[in-house]
């Protein structure tokens, strides 16, 4: 087992995996940073309309995420995450067959979308099969960058590629991005391997097994603490350039400044699992950032110049982001290896949740304004300080995560 788990396979592996994950939230996110005017005017619809092209995803996440995690426990990983990226594969292409017809266009965006949970759950078991203890945690934070590599991809390259209301353009875009999740998809078949120790689950009885994790205190607090971060981590993604344009700010320099943030989450998504799993204090960084993240997303409700808001954007992603990869590890570590991609799962449909609601809440918030003791307080102050005191209640439920760890950094199976 021991030369198993420091094969040099396992990191081709991970990359291929990095690159799945970067093709799905590149596919996902295709046409948002080309919204208005290219899309709008290329297919004569609304804002609201182009809406539907990334809205639909979590929607489809949601009633999947607990079977795929099902499936990757009885199956592996190889052929779920394979799956899932043939899906997403496939009908990126059909996109580009849809033409003009926007209609069509939605209906095979959507279906893409079916692919995004296969891929997800599959991170938690890669690193739980492949990687020894004391490289896990930063093995999910290398799979789960990913995504943010994805939407960086996405927010950047696609408006390069299509900066005028050109459908020979735009279909030149979703050509190039069709074949970034086929490329993705073939290497990570030829590549991957289930590692020789993996052996399938045989659990029977489905609901014994899904109330039997949610019977566990961490993973109960972890859907929580993935309900509140990603929900605000979604929320300030949708957000942040309309909040900071109420404020002065160019809708460039409101992008430049959310792509900072990203940049920095992926970091912390490096930095901070690494230390933490040196250091066997998982828990500890769990406190730690969500402590840090508060005190600055509440300094995002005040006024400032652009220097500052850079600082704060790049501190919240460092601190905030990090804490996915810390989760999913001690949500793995807390349900042991057999259960990783059930275990998983719940919490991502948790996130996927939490990101409908928190996108909506804040969007609705965001333009309220209040007086007290005649002081006004400007649009998304309100909305800023509800998530900031959402963030303190996370930092106040990670006080009763138990430690999946003993003070010589060895794992604890709590489901035991």
């Amino acid at each position: 087992m021991e030369e198993i788990n420091n094969s040099s396979r396992r990191w081709f592996i991970l990359a291929a995996y990095t690159l799945v994950a970067l093709s799905s939230q590149a596919i996902w996110l295709n046409f948002s940073g080309i919204a208005v005017p290219q899309v709008e005017t290329i297919y004569r619809v609304n804002v609201s309309e182009i809406g539907y092209l990334a809205a639909f995803w979590p929607l489809i996440f949601i009633p999947l995420s607990i079977p795929t995690g099902i499936l990757v426990d009885r199956i592996g990983f190889k052929k779920v995450v394979s799956m899932g990226a043939l899906i997403i594969a496939f009908f990126s292409w059909m996109r580009i067959f849809a033409g003009r017809d926007f209609i069509m266009l939605v209906v095979f965006q959507s279906l893409a979308g079916i692919g995004q949970p296969f891929i997800f759950n599959g991170i938690s078991k890669i690193a739980g099969t492949w990687f020894p203890a004391g490289e896990q945690a930063v093995a999910t934070g290398v799979g789960t960058l990913g995504q943010i590599l994805g939407m960086i991809v996405a927010l950047i390259v696609a408006p390069l590629m299509v900066p005028l209301s050109s459908f020979s353009e735009l279909r030149a875009n979703m050509i190039v991005f069709s074949l970034i999740a086929t490329v993705a998809f073939i290497l990570f078949f030829i590549i991957s391997r289930e590692n020789p120790s993996f052996t399938p689950s045989h659990d029977k009885n489905l609901v014994s097994e899904i109330r039997g994790l949610l019977n566990i205190r961490n993973i109960i607090l972890l859907m929580a603490l993935f309900f509140i971060g990603v929900g605000i981590f979604s929320g300030l993604a949708q957000w942040i350039e309309s909040m900071l344009a109420s404020r002065g700010v160019s809708s460039l320099t409101g992008g430049i400044i959310a792509a900072s943030m990203l940049i920095s989450g992926i970091a912390g998504m490096i930095v901070i699992p690494y230390i933490a799993d040196k250091k066997s204090k998982l828990k500890q960084f769990v406190q730690v950032n969500s402590l840090i993240a508060a005190v600055f997303l509440l300094l995002f409700a005040f006024r400032a110049n652009i220097a500052i808001y850079f600082a704060i954007a790049i501190v919240i992603g460092f601190f905030l982001l990090s804490l996915a990869p810390i989760g999913l590890q001690i949500s793995l570590e807390t349900a042991g290896e057999k259960r990783s991609g059930t275990s998983a799962s719940l919490i991502w449909l948790a996130s996927q949740v939490g990101a409908l609601f928190l996108i909506l809440i804040m969007g609705d918030l965001g333009p309220v304004t209040f007086t007290v003791s005649k002081v006004l307080f400007p649009p998304w102050f309100l909305t800023m300080l509800v998530v900031a005191v959402l963030t303190l209640v996370a930092f106040g439920l990670s006080f009763f995560i138990k430690n999946t760890r003993n003070r010589q950094g060895k794992m604890i199976n709590e489901s035991r």
